[in-house]
Formats: C-alpha cells, sequence, structure tokens
C-alpha cells in the first residue's frame, strides 16, 4: 500500500503531501480496517481499496473549497469526505454528522489518535439540528435525490453558502426544478483513481 504515491497523483491538485499527512493516512487506515471488522463502515476491506476507492475521491472535494472553509459533512459514516480533507487541509473547521452512534464512536476514535483538532462529531440526524452557527460549505457523499440534500443543507448555510455532492456522470440526473433558494453554480468533471468519470456538483444558496 502506497500511500503517498496515491496522495501525489496529479489529477488530485492538493499541496505537498508531507511525511505527518501519510503517517496520518496509515493511521486513520488501519483504525478502519480494524472497526470494519465489527461494525459496517465500508464494503471495500483491504486498505489499499479503501485508499483508491474513498480517500481519493473524497480530496477531489477540495478542488471547489478554500482555505480556511467551515465544512458540514453531513452523513460522513466512515469519515468521507470530511476526514481526508481535514488531514491534507488542517485550517478546515469540519463537522462530521453522522446518525448512528457507533460510527460516531468510529470518527472520535480517529479524531483522537490523530490529535486533530477544529473538527467535532455530531451523533444526530441532520433534519433534527438547529445549527448554532453557519458553515461555507456542506458536503455529501452518498447521494441519491439532490432536491433531498439541498433541503438537508439549508439550515446550515447563509446566502453565498455550497453545497458540493458527486454523481456517477452514466447516473447524473438533475431535477427540472431544483429546491428554491439553489443554484447549480458550476459542475466538474472528475476522474476516480481507476479512470470511472463522475461529475463534482457545487450548488449556491442564493436566498435565504
Amino acid at each position: 500500500m502506497n500511500i503517498r504515491e496515491i496522495l501525489e497523483d496529479p489529477r488530485l491538485e492538493i499541496p505537498p503531501v508531507t511525511p505527518s499527512i501519510v503517517s496520518q493516512f496509515r493511521t486513520y487506515l488501519d483504525l478502519l480496517v480494524k472497526w470494519n471488522q465489527k461494525i459496517n463502515l465500508t464494503s471495500e476491506k483491504a486498505p489499499q481499496e479503501i485508499l483508491e476507492r474513498h480517500i481519493f475521491d473524497s480530496l477531489q472535494y477540495a478542488r471547489a473549497l478554500s482555505p480556511k472553509d467551515k465544512i458540514a459533512d453531513i452523513g460522513s459514516g466512515a469519515g468521507f469526505p470530511g476526514l481526508p480533507l481535514k488531514i491534507v487541509y488542517p485550517d478546515f473547521k469540519v463537522t462530521l454528522i453522522e446518525s448512528q452512534r457507533k460510527r460516531c464512536s468510529f470518527l472520535e476514535a480517529v479524531i483522537f489518535e490523530l490529535g486533530l483538532e477544529g473538527i467535532r462529531v455530531i451523533n444526530e440526524r441532520a433534519e433534527k439540528i438547529l445549527p448554532e452557527d453557519r458553515v461555507r460549505a456542506v458536503v455529501f457523499r452518498a447521494v441519491s435525490d439532490i432536491n433531498n440534500c439541498l433541503e438537508l443543507a439549508a439550515p446550515f448555510l447563509d446566502t453565498g453558502g455550497k453545497v458540493l455532492l458527486k454523481k456517477d456522470l452514466e447516473k447524473k440526473d438533475l431535477e427540472d426544478s431544483l429546491l428554491d433558494g439553489f443554484l447549480l453554480q458550476r459542475e466538474i468533471v472528475v476522474s476516480g483513481y481507476n479512470n470511472k468519470k463522475s461529475s463534482l456538483l457545487i450548488f449556491e444558496k442564493h436566498s435565504p
């Protein structure tokens, strides 16, 4: 498993990969593999598969984010994309939102073991949360219904805030009528580690 080689793939366009970043990802993967034996975090069980499928994919979200952004990762699961983004971009302020307690325990264990600051875990369904402060961007990894994602994200965003989500090119089906208050700002076609193309969709909240 060559973590550095995958992180330095030019398609990711991330900052220089330091030994500390490599070490943190190795610890993250070790914990994920260990916890995966007890609870269902990812269908992929091998570290190399997780690295190629989930971590590589997560880091592509950085293309539409800015330094020091405040980010909410709704339905974080095993921490994708929020944790990989935080490891590479430590100035991000990240909130991981996950409804399943066991998965939250895993996320908290990773944060503790990596010594990460400026990141927290909320064990609750997103629709039940009354945000105390707003974030600059809400990210989603597993997406079935775009409008549902926009509806969940809306309370976390001020006007001008962004929602980032990915859809497979062949499965992309933008709703004829997007949720009121959101516009599709940009679409970026990205390539997975194994060259599978997908769309990174960036929506902007344009009204309260």
